[in-house]
């Protein structure tokens, strides 16, 4: 019975020591842009909690304004001669990676290589952990 007692106790610990933490876990999501046609720069809004943002090394100029507490307006814009390419454009420090579903990503308006608008219906935005 002590024997039991023994084992039932060591898988206890062994399942508590293994489990998640319990409180939010601070760190980055990423931004990704997919879409059929060549884009210069996007406007989006990034909804969700609380955020701060980078290029993430994509080598992009990223500008963001928090306009509302839980909506953060950006502008990506590639280097003179290139555009955006499919895939990472932004990442943004989030106070809960876990709560990766609650940031929504919405395309405002896109600028094609020449600066012209472009069908904003035509691209996505995904947003991911790395």
């Amino acid at each position: 019975m002590k024997r039991l007692a023994r084992v039932l106790g060591g898988a206890a610990v062994l399942a508590l020591g293994c489990s998640e933490p319990s409180g939010p876990v601070a760190g980055d999501l990423i931004v990704s842009l997919a879409g059929p046609l060549q884009a210069r720069a996007v406007k989006f809004r990034l909804v969700g909690p609380r955020t701060a943002v980078g290029s993430g090394g994509t080598g992009y100029r990223v500008y963001a304004a928090n306009l509302l507490a839980d909506t953060m307006h950006l502008i990506v814009v590639a280097p003179l001669g290139t555009t955006l390419g499919p895939g990472p454009i932004a990442r943004v420090s989030v106070p809960d990676v876990r709560r990766v579903g609650a940031y929504v990503a919405i395309v405002d308006e896109v600028a094609g290589p020449t600066y012209a608008l472009q069908n904003p219906t035509q691209f996505t935005l995904t947003v991911v952990r790395p």
